[in-house]
């Protein structure tokens, strides 16, 4: 699914907030989890923070399930691999019993830590980019300073990442309609008979973008300098009052983190 596909239209509070609230919004959360990355016991509120954003937002059912489910199963694998690294350092907690390896306090935390520097950005990413369309995202980073020619073109690239797919789809099938084992489980074959299927799909969206360029010569494309919006973005004071809450949010965490404390040995002590 593209990005400009998983646009979700609700009336919440996270959708009324202006596009540059939550352009700041996942640059605080990386930040904070860059800051937090060694130690996942103050890394999980900023994941929390993010769930609490998604639940405000009203995202579908299942669309959070599986964001949770995907995180807990990277979770499982990065504590592993981290306390691989670390199962001579710290007190040890337990051995996992297949791997044979010790879970140390540092090994867990450090893994955590790890986990929620690669999760919390991308799901407070899918959180943007799920309440927010990418018009807004598009008029923000122009008022920025972003130069509106690349923007047009990073969110046409993502436009047509759905056109893309149903076509490789479509040739996939035609292809083995006519027989080619496009499918086949032999490596090699898989390779050769993909030809039969890239090939026609660069041709056809080369079309597609031939035929895009013209018409957008045609309306005089980048004519002007300055990139004038039919729906301008309106900053509120619900949009000064949430950017307020998150600074001083992810800043604590921050100064808590810089302080030296510690969620988990703060529980444990």
């Amino acid at each position: 699914m593209a990005f400009t596909g998983l646009y979700v239209e609700r009336r919440s509070v996270i959708h009324r907030l202006d596009a540059r609230v939550k352009l700041l919004w996942f640059l605080l959360v990386l930040a904070a989890s860059i800051a937090a990355q060694w130690d996942g016991s103050l890394s999980v509120f900023i994941y929390f923070s993010i769930i609490i954003g998604l639940i405000l937002a009203k995202i579908p059912v299942k669309r959070a399930i599986l964001i949770i489910a995907y995180s807990i199963v990277f979770l499982i694998v990065t504590v592993l691999v981290w306390a691989a690294m670390y199962q001579n350092e710290g007190v040890v907690i337990g051995v996992f019993p297949l791997a044979n390896i010790r879970l140390t306090d540092v090994g867990l935390l450090v893994g955590t830590g790890k986990f929620f520097l690669i999760v919390n950005p991308i799901t407070m990413f899918l959180l943007l980019i799920t309440t927010t369309r990418m018009y807004d995202i598009q008029e923000a980073l122009t008022k920025i300073g972003f130069p509106y020619k690349f923007l047009f073109m990073f969110t046409l690239a993502l436009g047509l990442l759905p056109a893309t797919f149903n076509e490789f789809r479509n040739v996939f099938d035609v292809q083995k309609s006519r027989g080619i084992e496009v499918d086949s489980k032999n490596p090699v074959k898989r390779i050769v008979y993909s030809v039969s299927v890239f090939v026609p799909v660069i041709i056809r969206m080369m079309s597609y973008v031939w035929d895009l360029s013209i018409v957008l010569y045609a309306r005089g494309f980048g004519a002007s300098k300055k990139r004038m919006y039919y729906f301008p973005l309106r900053w509120s004071r619900a949009d000064t009052a949430a950017l307020i809450i998150l600074v001083l949010f992810y800043g604590f965490i921050v100064a808590l983190k810089i302080a030296g404390f510690s969620t988990y040995y703060a529980v444990v002590r």
